[in-house]
């Protein structure tokens, strides 16, 4: 079983279970959860979110969510931020100003998608500078979105001067949009703009991060977790 990781804010999707062997993850993890481990009970509030091994059930989830933000879990406050960032509608109330302080803690902890999320947020309140800050952080790890939003950045000149290479490049490495629209865009730079653009795409190496990496492992990075503990208890 594998977590689908989706390319839009706030969301870490598991995929639907295939067997039994979720319920007796989720009791392991339960178990290890509720003996105060952080990570533990981010997995199990992703478990209850997404309705793995168990039912569905939100409000669990965000109660989960909580207990492991307040242990400094990074994931966790990612998760507790996307509830108070519009995603836990029902469960408690949207709260912009605790979406930043939570996704902000993950951010500063080497998060991609929260670094994204972050920018997003600084964005909204007009802050352009520091949401390209945190585009580039987010971006230098080959987030597909922050990539895009950069591009989109240094066209307008938000946060920074106009740059059609940069956001020429920044397009380009995105892959979110049909070859002609990279063309298109190549077709408005003069050749050494275009040069100096295509030198940044060949050499440009996205550099993910330890929490990053584990983000996107999902259960495989659950799976691992439980048999750390396991080995620690030998």
């Amino acid at each position: 079983m594998k977590f689908a990781v989706l390319a839009f804010s706030c969301v870490l999707f598991l995929s639907i279970p295939a067997d039994a062997n979720d319920a007796g993850t989720l009791n392991a993890m339960m178990a290890l959860a509720d003996r105060g481990d952080a990570e533990a009970q981010y997995h199990v509030g992703m478990m209850y979110n997404n309705g793995i091994g168990t039912q569905q059930d939100r409000s669990r989830a965000f109660e989960w969510f909580q207990k492991s933000a307040a242990a400094n879990d990074p994931l966790g406050a990612y998760k507790l931020g996307c509830y108070y960032d519009g995603q836990g509608a029902g469960i408690v109330a949207t709260d912009f100003d605790q979406a930043l302080k939570y996704k902000l803690a993950s951010a500063k902890a080497g998060y991609a998608r929260a670094q994204h999320d972050v920018a997003l947020l600084y964005d909204r309140r007009g802050d352009s500078e520091e949401a390209l800050k945190w585009w580039k952080m987010a971006g230098d790890q080959g987030l597909p979105s922050a990539l895009f939003s950069l591009s989109r950045a240094y066209s307008a000149g938000k946060g920074t001067p106009r740059d059609l290479s940069l956001s020429y490049a920044y397009f380009k490495l995105s892959k979110v949009a049909p070859a002609k629209n990279v063309n298109e865009m190549a077709s408005m730079l003069s050749k050494p703009e275009l040069e100096k653009a295509e030198k940044m795409v060949a050499e440009w190496k996205p550099q993910p991060t330890a929490l990053t990496l584990k983000a996107f492992a999902g259960i495989t990075a659950a799976e691992d977790h439980l048999k750390a503990a396991k080995n620690q208890a030998f």
